[in-house]
C-alpha cells in the first residue's frame, strides 16, 4: 500500500533519487504544497512537487506503483531506468548516475553572486532550469538551510549542488570558457569535501566526469509527459 506520509525517513543509498528525495524533504517537510510517499515496508519512496515527481525503488509493487503513478498524472517522473520501464514511462534519454568521493581539500576563491548572477550562467543549452522566479525561491532556501552550496566565478562558470547529511548532487554545471568546467568541479568539490558525490549528466559530457574521477553507478532517466505529444 502506498501511503502518503509527514515525515520520511532518511534514505542512505548511493542514488541520485534518494539524494534527491532526502534533499527535498529537508528543505520542504514543513511545506503542505510538497507531498511525500512511501510504499509499504519502504518498498518505494515517492515525492511530488508542481508536478515532478522522484522514485526511489526497492524492490517495490510495480503494478501498484504504475497504478498510483497513472492516477497523480505527474508532468515528469524521475526514476533509475528499470523502474521507469516497469511503469510504462521510459524516457527518451538515458541519463548516467556517476559518482565520486568528494576528497579534494582545499578551498578555491569562488565569487559570491546573486541568484540572478548564478540563473544566467547555468542558463545554457543542456540544463533544463525552471522559470527564474521558482529557481531563486528554491536555490535561496536550500542555501539559507544548509542544504545546497554554489562555487562560481564571474561570467566564467557556476555550478550548484543540493546536500543532505554525507550525500551531495550536482543541480547544475555550466562553464562560459574552456577549462573552467573543471575549475568549477573542483571548488564545488572542496566545498562538499568527504561527502559522496553524485550527479546526473547525458552521454555528451560523460567523459568530461570520468577525466574528472567520476564512475559511472547506472542508468536513470526523465521521462516527461510532453515527450509522448
Amino acid at each position: 500500500m502506498i501511503t502518503l506520509v509527514n515525515q520520511l525517513p532518511f534514505i542512505n543509498s548511493l542514488s541520485a533519487e534518494a539524494v534527491k528525495l532526502n534533499c527535498l524533504y529537508e528543505s520542504y517537510k514543513d511545506d503542505s504544497s510538497v507531498m511525500f510517499w512511501i510504499q509499504n515496508d519502504n518498498n518505494a519512496f515517492i515525492a511530488m512537487t508542481d508536478g515532478n515527481m522522484i522514485i526511489y525503488a526497492n524492490e517495490p509493487d510495480f503494478d501498484e506503483l504504475s497504478h498510483f503513478v497513472s492516477v497523480l498524472n505527474p508532468a515528469c517522473v524521475f526514476s533509475d531506468l528499470e523502474t521507469l520501464k516497469q511503469i510504462g514511462k521510459a524516457p527518451r534519454e538515458n541519463i548516467n548516475i556517476m559518482y565520486r568521493k568528494a576528497d579534494i581539500e582545499g578551498e578555491s576563491v569562488s565569487d559570491n553572486l546573486s541568484s540572478k548572477e548564478l540563473y544566467r550562467l547555468l542558463d545554457v543549452d543542456g540544463l533544463s532550469l525552471p522559470e527564474y522566479p521558482y529557481f531563486a525561491v528554491d536555490y535561496c532556501k536550500r542555501l539559507n538551510h544548509g542544504f545546497a552550496k554554489y562555487f562560481a566565478i564571474k561570467d566564467k562558470c557556476a555550478v550548484i549542488t543540493f546536500n543532505c547529511g554525507d550525500y551531495a548532487i550536482i543541480n547544475g554545471l555550466a562553464s562560459h570558457q574552456k577549462g573552467y568546467g573543471s575549475i568549477a568541479l573542483k571548488g564545488i568539490l572542496q566545498k562538499n569535501y568527504g561527502k559522496h558525490f553524485l550527479v546526473c549528466c547525458r552521454d555528451s559530457v560523460k567523459g568530461f566526469y570520468q577525466k574528472n574521477g567520476f564512475k559511472k553507478l547506472y542508468n536513470a532517466g526523465y521521462w516527461v509527459k510532453n515527450d509522448e505529444c
